[in-house]
């Protein structure tokens, strides 16, 4: 894919999430790059002026026939021309709306993506007989509902990362509500060891998509806010930035 696509999909809120991490790439190190996603930024504002101008004159327009179809019709034309503003407006906006400002629902799917496998690496020649080592199998073949039950099972089901990953499986299932009760805990947990600081700082980030989700508005722009603003937290900065762009 060049790069006029890659801008063309991010004006049409298209972009798949690995689309998404190379636009970013992109955007921060490539100049001619950023040169030509600017252009089209301010190109689009122009035609989105313009576009205005046009819903205006088409007003007057409107404005003009009313005025002989209401001697006709027995009805007072300002009824008639309020009636054309609201329809005009309504126009005017859901155009704008959906072509700038991207649903929730479409926010949270550009940038979901099952979380990498970082503790059980899927090698041959391996011990493949413990339950843990069969749910990362699980896992890794997007198997969610198996990889559940064996999560379960395993005997380190309490652990932070087996309930992070319980949760990235109830997100890809859809079972949003499930996925907080995991998430909240880890991403507010004040431990210090190192291993689970990591899943902190990642467990937030799912924790704001998963308010996002679940229509929770004002928790989700806490949550990205919150990974936006901190100075010690690095993981998806910039993707939470972009969100609240769009939710505030």
């Amino acid at each position: 894919m060049n790069n006029s696509d890659l801008i063309e999909k991010y004006f049409e809120n298209s972009l798949t999430p690995k689309e998404q991490l190379i636009f970013n790439d992109l955007l921060q190190n490539d100049k001619t790059f950023k040169k030509e996603f600017i252009f089209e930024k301010d190109l689009k504002k122009v035609i989105a002026i313009n576009q205005k101008e046009n819903l205006k004159s088409t007003l007057q327009n409107f404005e003009s026939k009313i005025e002989n179809k209401s001697k006709i019709l027995f009805l007072p034309k300002k009824w008639l021309v309020a009636a054309s503003i609201i329809l005009l407006v309504g126009i005017g906006f859901w155009f704008v709306k959906n072509s700038y400002f991207p649903s929730d629902e479409k926010l949270y799917t550009q940038n979901f993506e099952l979380y990498r496998n970082i503790i059980q690496p899927i090698v041959r020649g391996e011990n493949t007989n413990t339950i843990e080592y069969k749910a990362f199998v699980a896992y890794e073949n997007k198997e969610c509902h198996k990889a559940i039950n064996l999560f379960n099972s395993s005997i380190n089901s309490e652990a932070d990362y087996i309930r992070f990953y319980k949760a990235m499986c109830y997100l890809s299932l859809n079972k949003t509500s499930n996925a907080i009760n995991l998430l909240l805990p880890i991403a507010t947990s004040e431990t210090k060891n190192d291993s689970n600081k990591n899943f902190k700082e990642i467990a937030n980030w799912y924790l704001g998509l998963a308010y996002l989700k679940n229509n929770e508005k004002n928790k989700a722009i806490s949550q990205f806010s919150l990974i936006a603003n901190h100075p010690d937290k690095s993981y998806k900065k910039e993707e939470a930035s972009k969100i609240l762009d769009y939710l505030n």
